[in-house]
């Protein structure tokens, strides 16, 4: 999947649901920054959700009017990734922890690549502000595999300030808000 993108100062924002991404469009235009959102969320189960989720995705996408590109939904590649990379079951691993490590790190390497492909210059993630994840791993991550590419974004602003805007924004536009991360693992935590 490619975007023809031949803008100099370009912004891509990994979305991984609507409810994140409201709070970090208004910051992000706050800055003068329209970016094109990227909805790359293999790890979402089942595709029920994932439809669910991208279509709230769209739906923002339109309120802000901004670009958005869906990834193609490739559950069972995300599966052996993380098989391929962890030593247990993957129901074994408790929520936040390695398992999650893994799904960030295929989620976010897609993103990286897709903007290096594509010619962006910068590139953020909503996940880097997610209260319940830890983003200090999600930054580092982002920035490591920043070297030879699209500078990445750390966003600079409490991870419970954007919660708080998120339940305001979400029911100002009346969005869908998840009860669970996104894999069938987490349906339960």
């Amino acid at each position: 999947m490619k975007k023809n993108n031949s803008s100099k100062n370009t912004f891509l924002l990994h979305c991984c649901c609507a409810p994140c991404a409201l709070p970090m469009i208004e910051y992000l235009k706050g800055l003068n920054i329209n970016p094109d959102l990227y909805f790359s969320n293999s790890n979402i189960f089942p595709k029920k959700e994932f439809e669910k989720r991208k279509e709230e995705v769209k739906k923002i996408a339109g309120f802000y009017h901004l670009n958005l590109i869906i990834d193609n939904y490739q559950h069972s590649r995300w599966l052996k990734f993380l098989k391929e990379n962890l030593n247990q079951p993957l129901e074994n691993y408790p929520e936040n922890g390695q398992r999650c490590q893994k799904c960030f790190e295929f989620r976010l390497k897609n993103t990286f690549d897709f903007a290096r492909d594509n010619n962006y210059q910068r590139w953020g993630t909503t996940l880097s502000v997610n209260r319940f994840k830890d983003t200090d791993f999600i930054n580092n991550f982002s920035l490591a595999i920043s070297n030879n590419g699209p500078q990445y974004f750390v966003f600079s602003v409490s991870k419970n300030g954007f919660s708080k805007e998120s339940l305001e924004l979400t029911k100002k536009y009346q969005i869908y808000r998840q009860k669970y991360c996104g894999c069938e693992f987490s349906i339960n935590h």
